[in-house]
């Protein structure tokens, strides 16, 4: 009786967890979304001359960073962008 009552309350709590997870990921694409909306529109050709300035002086995974925190890029996005500017 006590086993199952455990096994209930674990479930239970699993339940739980996972819907706030859910939530939690909507609400980062939401903000992740609004984000990109707040940013001011760069155009592209000065966007890849300051990004070809960061990658020389700060390197590639500063320059990702930066790409991720300043442009709001996911780290794939900034990733492939660093990547194909150089080559």
């Amino acid at each position: 009786m006590n086993m199952e009552w455990s096994l209930i309350t674990s479930l239970i709590f699993n339940a739980v967890f996972i819907i706030t997870i859910f939530t939690q990921f909507k609400k980062i694409d939401v903000l992740r979304n609004g984000n990109k909306k707040t940013l001011p529109n760069e155009n592209n050709d000065e966007l890849i001359a300051t990004v070809r300035e960061k990658l020389k002086s700060i390197g590639d995974i500063k320059t990702i960073k930066y790409l991720r925190e300043a442009k709001g890029m996911s780290m794939i996005e900034a990733k492939q962008f660093v990547d194909a500017l150089k080559e």
